[in-house]
């Protein structure tokens, strides 16, 4: 029979289970980033699967090393890249075209990548939600249906020609917004490192 925890384990109990809802939060908020990361180096849906399991786990274990405030994406990147390095030296029946040091190489560079996609895509969201209703159902149904502007026009009872002077009028919208977000997003760091 186990002995009731002390004063000192039952005070670090709450303390321990923020830091466990702050790591799920973060990993999950986090994960497309971090898998995205490890299939770049990997090209294998299944071993990447794998691989996030692994490097999950390893988060886990390495919690404790974070610092919160500091960017989540970019340490769990920095753990994946060596267990992704790993798991390639594991796998002896694929060859490994590239050498550990070009290999890190491509890591340090699909880290940068990663994160500055994610921010895209945030700001693509947010941008497509400040588009009027009707250069949003077009956009919608042009690029995420993968509707030909002809059945668009037809499903819309317009014109061809309207159907094209929406999607550009969004394609402008979208691009002054998301120039935008990223202009005052380099601003606020700039601002934060001075």
């Amino acid at each position: 029979m186990s002995n009731p925890p002390s004063k000192d384990e039952q005070a670090a109990s709450p303390n321990q289970g923020e830091r466990g809802e702050l790591f799920s939060q973060l990993l999950i908020a986090n994960r497309h980033r971090i898998y995205g990361f490890v299939y770049s180096l990997t090209h294998n849906h299944q071993g990447s699967e794998d691989l996030l399991q692994e490097v999950s786990m390893v988060l886990w274990r390495k919690f404790d090393q974070f610092e919160e405030g500091t960017d989540f994406a970019a340490w769990a990147m920095s753990i994946a890249r060596f267990c992704t390095l790993n798991w390639r030296r594991k796998q002896a029946r694929l060859p490994l075209s590239l050498e550990d040091s070009e290999l890190m190489a491509l890591a340090d560079e699909a880290a940068g990548v990663a994160c500055g996609v994610e921010d895209q895509r945030d700001d693509l969201v947010h941008c497509l939600g400040r588009l009027p209703q009707r250069c949003r159902q077009v956009v919608w149904a042009r690029y995420q249906k993968d509707s030909p502007v002809k059945e668009i026009a037809s499903q819309q009872r317009m014109s061809i020609r309207s159907i094209y002077f929406l999607l550009e009028k969004a394609h402008g919208l979208l691009l002054d917004c998301i120039k935008s977000r990223a202009e005052s997003r380099q601003k606020s760091s700039e601002g934060g490192t001075l």
